[in-house]
């Protein structure tokens, strides 16, 4: 036992400062994955909420909306009204005309009716519906609404849910608080799986150190075994993106980890301290100091080593393209029927064979599962959006390819590095006096990206993208990526922004 938990002690020690060095080395991103987690867990633990629903009755029949209660915003608002009233000519010499209009009615943005309407006489009675509505079952209130001729009928019906919202449990607000300490979280962790490691190394305080590691490592089976099973947060940022693994060889590969701790908290007698306990408390604290300083320097800069599909010297387009002979996605037809209100899924070939409506089933639904996943680029998910968001960019990002070209990355506008703004708008400058084309990329919305154009005076237009492509681009707010053609040239995090000088040098190269 001696041996074996010695051995043990050295493999998992390395194996945890290996880990923690990874992630120290892009503290960013692996806050991502906790934030991605927390955000996750607070979703999965919020309160079933009961539903608001709304019957219109018509003379050609009744249809029923129902909508899940909106914990924060459970007001909602009934309105009829009618579309302009336009005039139809009736022709062949008669000067009178007809006019139509819509008689519409809304449970917040979803339509309820929509009827077409005609008048010829002023004031009269065109359409008679009845509207109910109610929450959690209980009819709430009932009114008559009558469309009139020419008149626009409009009626506003507030609907107020509050009454009935189910109260969260404190584990939402517990992890939803969590959300902005993700990045000190990440930091922690990397130091403490680090300094846990090096004092397994060096036999320190043994058992207090293998209580540690069992705690630590039953939180990240934890985690792995979540991502796994239920396929959410699908990296879970074991080993950042130096090295990817799936959520299942996470999963298993802290099984080992398990495993092997476990053997060592059978042997850790047997584990013997390498230096004298003044001096590595002296040595520990070093590593601490040095391993939190690694961290806070990747955090503030960028990281030492990128591991990042954007990084210097590589080619995008090369990264993002789908040969013309790549294998496409599989999918089978799977016909979903219900016998005994007991669901099950049949491929065509299995109903070929058999006679589903005698058996007895019923059809209930028809969906593509999917038999055998395609050719995936390595880079799959950059696109260079329009506002509209319906038009993408990025091939005319990839044609030019033979001089230099710059992506701006300001993923959430609210939260970009304002103090970085100044010399932003200085390399800006040189960029169009050199005609270097310019690619500002964000996630924010129109209306957020419009503001915050016209509040900081940035003479350029805005492009969209995906959240999560733009942070696996460069781990800044904002972010230069300098290109010459499609090969990726420099980044710069927005603390350490290149002076005007330097960025024309650097683009004259």
């Amino acid at each position: 036992m001696k041996y074996i938990a010695n051995i043990f002690r050295v493999f998992v020690g390395l194996l945890f400062i290996f880990s923690g060095l990874i992630k120290s080395n892009d503290p960013t991103g692996f806050s991502y994955k906790l934030d991605e987690y927390f955000s996750v867990f607070s979703a999965e633990l919020e309160a079933q909420q009961d539903s608001i629903y709304a019957t219109v009755t018509s003379p050609d029949g009744s249809y029923t909306q129902t909508l899940a209660i909106n914990p924060n915003s459970p007001s909602y608002t009934i309105s009829a009204a009618t579309t302009p009233w336009k005039a139809v000519p009736l022709g062949n010499g008669i000067e009178d005309s007809v006019y139509f209009a819509d008689a519409t009615i809304y449970l917040d943005d979803t339509e309820l009716l929509n009827a077409p309407i005609n008048a010829e006489d002023s004031n009269a009675v065109l359409l008679t519906t009845t509207v109910a509505y109610g929450a959690a079952g209980k009819e709430l209130g009932k009114e008559t609404i009558t469309f009139k001729s020419f008149q626009p009928n409009l009626k506003i019906i507030t609907v107020d849910a509050s009454a009935y919202v189910q109260p969260n449990s404190w584990w939402v607000n517990f992890f939803q608080g969590l959300r902005p300490y993700a990045l000190a979280l990440a930091i922690f962790l990397c130091v403490v799986e680090i300094v846990l490691g090096i004092a397994l190394l060096i036999g320190w305080s043994p058992k207090l150190i293998v209580t540690l590691l069992i705690i630590l490592i039953l939180f990240f089976t934890f985690l792995t075994w979540y991502s796994a099973y239920y396929n959410k947060v699908t990296d879970c940022g074991c080993f950042g993106d130096a090295i990817k693994l799936t959520p299942w060889e996470s999963f298993y590969k802290d099984i080992i980890l398990c495993i092997s701790i476990f053997f060592i908290a059978l042997g850790v007698k047997y584990i013997k301290p390498v230096f004298s306990k003044p001096f590595a408390v002296k040595l520990l604290t070093v590593f601490t100091i040095l391993s939190t300083g690694f961290a806070m320097y990747c955090w503030h800069y960028l990281p030492v080593k990128n591991f990042l599909k954007f990084k210097e010297g590589n080619n995008i387009k090369e990264l993002a393209v789908v040969p013309e002979d790549a294998s496409t996605d599989v999918y089978d037809n799977i016909f979903i029927y219900a016998k005994d209100s007991v669901e099950e899924e049949f491929t065509l070939e299995q109903m070929s064979s058999r006679d589903l409506k005698a058996d007895g089933y019923e059809f209930v639904d028809r969906k593509d599962k999917l038999i055998s996943k395609g050719y995936e680029p390595e880079i799959h998910d950059f696109k260079i959006m329009d506002e509209s968001r319906n038009n993408d960019y990025a091939d005319d990002f990839f044609a030019n390819d033979s001089t230099h070209k710059i992506l701006i990355v300001m993923n959430e506008l609210q939260n970009a590095n304002l103090e970085a703004i100044a010399e932003l708008k200085t390399i800006l400058k040189a960029c169009k006096k050199e005609g270097i084309e310019i690619y500002p990329l964000t996630a924010s919305n129109v209306e957020t990206t419009e503001a915050f154009r016209h509040e900081h005076q940035l003479d350029i237009p805005f492009y969209y993208g995906d959240k999560t492509n733009l942070k696996s681009i460069i781990r800044s707010n904002p972010g230069l990526v300098l290109f010459e053609g499609n090969v990726v040239k420099e980044n710069w995090p927005s603390t350490r922004l290149p002076s005007e000088k330097r960025f024309l040098k650097k683009v004259a190269k």
